[in-house]
């Protein structure tokens, strides 16, 4: 098989191309595509702390950090010491936070729309799972 055939070629040009459109789309409510993935994880996990916010975002906690102070100097999160742990920092979206997530999330639904045109629900459905099956398969250490 020549390399360009080669499944990682096409996800890394589908990724390279796709995380582009997002953050064009997002820069129009004047956030990163990387800040909009940080709010929408903080959207389902409120009160989240910024290492596990790293984890799931697959970034370094040097990089979340910065990117956490980014957010919070535009008021968009706040950090407080969770009630209980008072050395663990709770992190939550403010409500100027929530509207611009709002805001890039519909962005990002419409983008995400445009690149399913032309694909049936089915297909949609089928490409989620080739996708999800890719990434256990990468996820999986070799065997010997």
């Amino acid at each position: 098989m020549h390399h360009t055939d080669r499944l990682l070629v096409h996800i890394k040009q589908a990724e390279r191309i796709t995380q582009a459109a997002k953050e064009a789309a997002v820069r129009e409510v004047g956030i990163t595509a990387a800040q909009q993935g940080a709010l929408a994880v903080l959207s389902d996990n409120p009160g989240i702390n910024a290492a596990e916010l790293a984890r799931r975002l697959s970034v370094t906690p040097q990089t979340m950090n910065s990117l956490l102070g980014r957010l919070e100097s535009r008021g968009l999160v706040s950090r407080t010491p969770h009630p209980i742990h008072g050395t663990l920092i709770e992190i939550r979206m403010t409500e100027r936070g929530a509207e611009v997530f709002a805001e890039a999330d519909a962005l990002v639904a419409r983008l995400d729309a445009r690149l399913a045109e032309g694909l049936t629900p089915a297909e949609s459905a089928i490409v989620r799972d080739l996708l999800a099956r890719i990434v256990r398969n990468a996820e999986t250490p070799p065997t010997a």
